[in-house]
């Protein structure tokens, strides 16, 4: 067998990495969101980092994270490193371009919950491309 034909292309290490569109949420018609898959390395060694960072209030008596910290980590992670731009969203019928700023004030408020889960969803679908290419491979 053909040692190409187990590994994953560099093309499809870097969707995950760099990102890639999804524009199929049926909860979100008309969007389109550039985001990075959970399993990139810059999402996990952010999501990494701020767990080693969380101070002792946010610890139980083991030392494992609560789970108020848990959500607030994963709220950051997606607001820095998984949500990378947006198309087709608007406000009050008008275009809203994409901002770090605005994805972080939505991405880390209780009432940008949906909005949290469609972004979510996107980046898993991207993991599942690469998991499907993977399998894809074996098959073959």
């Amino acid at each position: 067998m053909d040692i190409n034909e187990i590994l994953l292309s560099e093309k499809a290490i870097a969707e995950i990495d760099d990102g890639v569109w999804v524009d199929d949420n049926p909860e979100a018609p008309g969007l389109r969101l550039k985001v990075r898959g959970w399993s990139s390395e810059k999402v996990q060694s952010l999501k990494s980092f701020k767990e080693r960072r969380a101070s002792r209030k946010e610890r139980d008596a083991s030392g494992n994270l609560v789970h108020a910290a848990q959500i607030r980590i994963i709220r950051e992670v997606v607001a820095e490193a998984v949500l990378l731009d947006w198309e087709g969203l608007t406000e009050g019928g008008k275009p809203v371009p994409y901002s770090k700023e605005l994805a972080r004030k939505w991405l880390t408020s209780r009432t940008g919950d949906k909005f949290l889960g469609i972004v979510s969803d996107a980046a898993t679908q991207v993991d599942n491309r690469l998991e499907d290419a993977a399998e894809e491979l074996e098959k073959n």
